[in-house]
């Protein structure tokens, strides 16, 4: 079925069997949990969903963000790396953080098999080629897209792959082509499959030159239109300002002229929907770039050579390893960090694994907890994540609500409509919208619930008080220690609800009914905000 926009908003019912108004339930998360007021709290909470993709932010807050208890070491790492940490996932890595993270990194060992099946059986437009797609186009557009975010999401919040499919994406904002445009959506599966996801955790060399001969990216950059008698500089600049170099990379107007120059004739064919370079097309002079001439009569070859030099180029390896430390360590990386990545992945000759061990090994990365705020798709992702109900991949109704989520929060994949992709620092995404937007998904979980995608009553199975509902909440959700402020001020509001004391008997339909409510109020807590 394909998406509507509207329909899964329009599908989070009010969740809750006691009378919570909108308005108590901000002063119940405004008035406490480890904060001096909620709305100056995060340094992240979402842009908005129909504010996303403009490319406009929000100037940060004066306020400092909380000091939250200092969470578990595996916590810290395992937070950095993963869509949500769940206890489960916390058994399996805590006893040996350095051997889970080393198999992360070789990714290929670890078995995806449900996934991938899932995928090609439920949204197999995700993984045709644009000549498939093609004679379908633009009446199967919608459900392409559809296919591809599907899939997308079951990756992101069920493959036990997780670095990679956080490589994945980061990739995928760093060469960001939007879907929407022109004939994009048939065109962006294999820009997934053929071009991002063989390469994430390969050589940045072999990644560059994919996304250079993508036919998604000259489509998007306009390079299909490069020709030697009416040059089109829109992937030049970005190949060197956004892919390679960096803004202050050392390149010139002149530079992006001549390498406009290099690029003529790279096109796709329309009726393939592949790449074809056409020699015809091609300004076969000399030419100077960075310094270096190419000489004439070099053709295709003239391309490959630019993406040589600029793979090679001192400036790209520190701005790859500002970006790889910006998405692990801290949205202002200190120089030491991003210095010693660059130095492993211009010494590696652009090895990312190597470059991501560097990172790892850095000490913010293993010691410094909540020092970048989840985007929306790291907050629901940990949501969806510790609160799965079962084994089971969830259904194709779940698929859409979690769509609609992150609609609402301002994130879906791939309708980031700048070249530079969702922003991965936190000035973004602090907004007053964007915090009210995850409030309403935390009092809309019942939704997902229903789909028996998550399981809200099974967090508090055993409970016999609040205080053990509330304790065992937060074990499953926060999955970390939560300050005894925090805690008490949750215990308090739930009791005012209810009557009685902190620790007097309930019954399992009181408890089981109030885990909604408990949920969304440890998911309004900074500690989901955080990572």
């Amino acid at each position: 079925m394909p998406f509507d926009r509207a329909r899964p908003q329009a599908a989070i019912p009010a969740p809750f069997p006691f009378a919570l108004h909108r308005r108590a339930f901000l002063e119940g998360t405004g008035k406490g949990l480890a904060l001096a007021g909620m709305g100056a709290l995060l340094p992240a909470c979402g842009g908005g969903g129909s504010e996303a993709g403009t490319g406009a932010s929000t100037p940060p807050p004066t306020e400092m963000p909380p000091v939250l208890p200092a969470p578990d070491a595996a916590y810290v790492q395992l937070r950095r790396v993963s869509y949500g940490v769940s206890q489960a996932h916390m058994a399996e890595a805590s006893n040996d953080i350095e051997g889970y993270l080393e198999a992360q990194l070789r990714y290929d060992m670890l078995d995806d098999q449900a996934v991938e099946e899932a995928i090609a059986f439920r949204f197999p437009n995700a993984l045709r080629t644009p000549e498939a797609l093609r004679a379908g186009f633009p009446a199967n557009q919608q459900q392409v897209v559809a296919d591809l975010i599907s899939a997308t999401l079951l990756r992101r919040f069920y493959s036990p792959r997780q670095l990679f499919e956080q490589m994945v994406e980061m990739w995928g904002d760093h060469f960001n082509i939007h879907i929407r445009n022109g004939i994009g959506p048939i065109l962006h599966p294999a820009y997934d499959f053929e071009t991002l996801r063989p390469h994430a955790m390969g050589s940045f060399r072999a990644l560059l030159g994919a996304t250079a001969r993508s036919p998604a990216m000259l489509f998007y950059l306009d390079n299909f239109l490069n020709q030697r008698t009416a040059p089109n500089e829109n992937y030049a600049r970005e190949l060197m300002e956004l892919h390679t170099l960096g803004v202050d990379g050392g390149f010139s107007e002149d530079d992006v002229k001549e390498v406009a120059r290099c690029f003529t004739g790279w096109s796709l064919d329309f009726r393939t929907g592949r790449f074809r370079f056409i020699p015809a097309l091609h300004d076969d002079d000399e030419k100077q770039v960075l310094g270096t001439t190419i000489p004439a009569s070099g053709g295709q070859r003239d391309g490959e050579i630019v993406l040589d030099l600029l793979a090679a180029h001192p400036s790209t390896a520190r701005h790859v390893a500002e970006r790889i430390c910006r998405r692990f360590l801290a949205d202002t990386p200190d120089t030491s960090d991003v210095e010693a990545v660059a130095a492993a992945f211009a010494g590696s000759g652009g090895d990312i694994p190597t470059a991501l061990r560097a990172a790892m090994g850095r000490p913010g990365f293993r010691a410094t907890a909540d020092t970048k705020t989840t985007r929306p798709v790291e907050f629901l992702g940990q949501l969806v994540r510790t609160l799965r109900a079962s084994d089971t991949l969830p259904s194709d109704e779940a698929i859409r609500l979690i769509y609609g989520m992150l609609d609402i929060l301002g994130q879906v994949p791939f309708f980031w409509a700048p070249p530079d992709g969702y922003p991965d620092e936190g000035a973004f995404w602090r907004s007053t919208s964007g915090l009210l937007n995850r409030w309403r998904i935390a009092l809309g979980l019942t939704a997902l619930a229903e789909t028996g995608a998550i399981d809200l009553a099974a967090t508090v199975a055993t409970a016999e008080t609040v205080a053990d509902a509330v304790d065992m909440a937060a074990a499953r959700v926060v999955v970390r220690a939560i300050a005894d402020p925090d805690r008490n001020r949750i215990i308090d509001y739930l009791v005012g609800e209810i009557g009685g004391s902190a620790t007097s008997p309930q019954s399992p339909g009181t408890l089981r009914a109030l885990a909604p409510l408990i949920i969304a109020l440890l998911a309004s807590a900074p500690y989901l905000q955080l990572r």
